[in-house]
């Protein structure tokens, strides 16, 4: 067994280039071999978002704390909410981030697929994207 400190790993931000606004990741576990698992928890302040991206093995995000959205290429966006879970099957173009006034918390987990390769990276979800209202939570 294996405690990993608190103080063994810092808050960050993420980098410019794959999120637009302000991010801060804070890592939970990263892939050691043999496992392919990755966890961190994600936090958006206002208007913050991914780019379009997908994972090869898929993703799920566990929504902590705020509130934020979700959009699944050639679907409407949806808001998320503190117990939201979001299951994003293999290969699937999506993005998620905050709310444009509220903050948003959730735990990303992730696996590398078999020739450890995890998130592959798009191009920004342009403003007017962005801002479309979400669909009404079904």
């Amino acid at each position: 067994m294996t405690v990993i400190r608190v103080s063994a790993r810092a808050t960050r931000k993420a980098p410019a280039g794959n999120f637009t606004g302000l991010v801060f990741q804070d890592e939970i576990l990263s892939v050691t071999p043999p496992s392919r698992l990755r966890a961190s928890v994600v936090t958006f302040t206002p208007g913050a978002r991914t780019a379009w991206h997908a994972h090869p093995v898929g993703q799920t995000l566990y929504c902590l704390s705020g509130v934020g959205r979700y959009q699944r290429e050639g679907e409407p966006v949806q808001e998320l909410r503190p117990g939201d879970t979001v299951l994003i099957p293999p290969n699937v173009r999506h993005w998620h981030g905050a709310a444009p006034d509220r903050l948003f918390s959730h735990l990303a987990m992730s696996e590398n697929d078999d020739q450890g390769r995890g998130t592959m990276w798009f191009e920004p979800v342009p403003d007017e994207d962005y801002a479309k209202p979400p669909a009404p939570a079904g």
